[in-house]
């Protein structure tokens, strides 16, 4: 017999899991390969479905409260104003509005939390301001906008409203160099961090792009391997979807690995509804017991968001799904 624990811990006991929401489906509740999770001012979740190029209705970014329950959701597959096709993240402004990257069009999309249209800027190339496979999104204690600019190699910092300020990096592997950089983020200092993807390491550098240090994963862990979202909470901590390694790393603000979570997902609210109006499907999954507990771990996970009040949201990209911790 196999007992689970209902709210299992991180692997050092610093965290608890808690909750998890998500269910594979094109609309309504649900997720169809989520990229990228925030949370917005009005406390509701905001989760970013990538889909795939034989599901273009299911690329759309979904609203629901941090309990699970669905609010709504704004799509619009296209390369049109407002539209978007291969989404990679999603950030709230201090204006309170939502910015959209998309490697596809090469432009950052705005829209309000509900997902009304407002603006979006952007091309293709390798000029200032320009963009090649935008990526990670992030702002600063000022306001100004960060952005991943992958296939330029680069960081570039930009008015909430497009206008290009600056940009550092260019392709490599020495400090303040990338290969694919992917995810951004920053602390309450201003400090940027940045997953140099193909490097499989963290960048951390002051608020003028000057590199500060870098990290591997190697000090208290086993290293990276395809680094991709990450944040950094008011304590400093900072939290790495270890990609490849199907995991999420917490350093603390000297780059040391000091916890891990692997993934502990129960069954999630939309998934209990949708297996209450299917009987004969619970049936059959509770048949292929060999691998629940497989299942329950992370795959691929993709982006992370933590709240001040000390959850952590993961999406769980291949499981369709956020998993929530709460740190203790």
């Amino acid at each position: 017999m196999t007992t689970v624990v209902e709210y299992p811990l991180s692997v050092t006991g610093q965290y608890q899991y808690h909750d998890v929401i998500g269910l594979l489906s094109g609309g309504g509740p649900g997720f169809s390969g989520p990229v990228s999770v925030t949370l917005g001012p009005d406390g509701l979740l905001h989760v970013a479905s990538r889909a795939n190029p034989n599901q273009p209705e299911a690329v759309r970014v979904t609203r629901c409260t941090i309990d699970g329950d669905y609010v709504g959701e704004f799509c619009g597959w296209g390369e049109g104003p407002g539209q978007f096709i291969w989404i990679t993240a999603i950030a709230f402004g201090p204006d309170g509005n939502l910015y959209l990257s998309d490697e596809n069009t090469h432009r950052i999309s705005r829209f309000t939390a509900k997902g009304e249209f407002i603006g979006c800027w952007g091309e293709l190339g390798r000029g200032s301001g320009q963009l090649n496979r935008p990526s990670g999104l992030a702002f600063a204690p000022d306001g100004t906008m960060l952005v991943t600019d992958s296939l330029n190699y680069r960081i570039q910092r930009f008015t909430s409203d497009g206008t290009f300020l600056a940009y550092w990096g260019e392709m490599g592997d020495a400090p303040g160099q990338f290969d694919m950089p992917w995810g951004v983020a920053v602390d309450g200092a201003g400090q940027v961090y940045v997953s140099d993807w193909r490097n499989d390491r963290i960048q951390k550098f002051d608020a003028d792009g000057a590199h500060v240090a870098t990290f591997d994963g190697t000090d208290g862990g086993d290293g990276f391997s395809r680094p991709n979202g990450l944040a950094v909470d008011r304590g400093g901590r900072i939290y790495v979807c270890d990609w490849w390694n199907d995991r999420v790393q917490i350093l603390d603000e000297t780059g040391r690995v000091i916890d891990t979570l692997i993934g502990h997902s129960g069954t999630s609210k939309w998934a209990r509804t949708f297996l209450d109006a299917n009987p004969d499907i619970e049936e059959k999954l509770n048949l292929a017991t060999q691998n629940i507990e497989l299942k329950r771990r992370f795959y691929r996970p993709t982006a992370v968001t933590v709240s001040d009040d000390g959850l952590v949201f993961v999406a769980d990209c291949y499981r369709h799904r956020v998993q929530i911790y709460r740190r203790l």
